[in-house]
């Protein structure tokens, strides 16, 4: 029996770093697709989620509080910097910034500076420019100049309906039962949009699951939008012909006799 006692403690040791169970969460959308037509000003999706406690999990005495984001299709973003030269105004310098959602929301109860800590933050990357390179890693004569783009860039993105924060788009229908109500603006890249909810509990992240929605166009925007991708040249030779009997039918139609 005395033998078992060093195995048993250091099984014991094993299963103590092991991460404890959390709450298990449970999503889904309203709408898994979204369809751009011509008629199309945006649109507003849904998710439902569903909190269920593990029993054999730590009892917080703290309600439970949700953080989502959003993060649209990525691509490159140019921001310009206009100079004055004389009466006119210039390009006097860019900003590339690579592979970076061309959406991203931010949606909460409350403010997020109340609800997790700058690195809980920074760690489930709650601001579009945590998917930047630090500005520490850049060399100090750039630091400042690569500072005012990314205000630019934020500043932008915003103005365009392409950066949300909004600390009121989650509602706790019941303690563990909620809403998040995600804004699909009118401008809004096609592809693929990825939703991220956290569990949070007196700022500890609990758990964190993922669903998606598609934004694609249909009809004839989306047939036109096809052709002049994949079919370039059949694409021009219609456009010629079209403008062509356009221009044919408006001569005949008011030329003079």
């Amino acid at each position: 029996m005395n033998r078992l006692v060093p195995f048993l403690l250091l099984a014991l040791a094993c299963l103590s770093g092991l991460p404890a169970r959390s709450q298990e969460l449970v999503l889904t959308l309203s709408t898994r697709e979204v369809a751009i037509t011509s008629t199309y000003t945006g649109a507003d999706v849904t998710a439902f989620g569903f909190i269920e406690r593990d029993v054999r999990s730590v009892t917080r005495a703290a309600p439970f509080e949700i953080i989502a984001t959003v993060q649209g299709p990525v691509g490159d973003i140019v921001v310009h910097k206009k100079g004055q030269l004389g009466p006119i105004w210039l390009t006097a310098a860019r900003e590339r910034f690579a592979r970076i959602p061309t959406y991203f929301a931010l949606l909460s109860a409350r403010p997020v500076g109340e609800m997790v800590t700058d690195e809980t933050a920074q760690r489930l990357k709650l601001s579009l420019t945590d998917y930047l390179p630090p500005l520490d890693t850049l060399p100090a004569p750039e630091q400042a100049e690569q500072a005012e783009f990314r205000q630019a860039l934020l500043r932008l993105r915003q103005e365009e309906g392409a950066l949300v924060i909004d600390p009121k788009a989650i509602t706790m229908v019941r303690p563990n039962l909620f809403t998040a109500r995600v804004n699909v603006p009118g401008k809004a890249p096609v592809g693929l949009y990825v939703i991220n909810v956290s569990v949070v509990s007196e700022g500890v992240v609990l758990r964190t699951s993922q669903t998606g929605f598609v934004v694609r166009k249909v009809g004839f925007d989306a047939a036109v939008a096809d052709a002049a991708k994949n079919r370039a040249p059949l694409y021009a030779l219609v456009t010629v012909l079209v403008a062509v009997l356009l221009g044919w039918v408006a001569n005949f139609a008011f030329r003079r006799d």
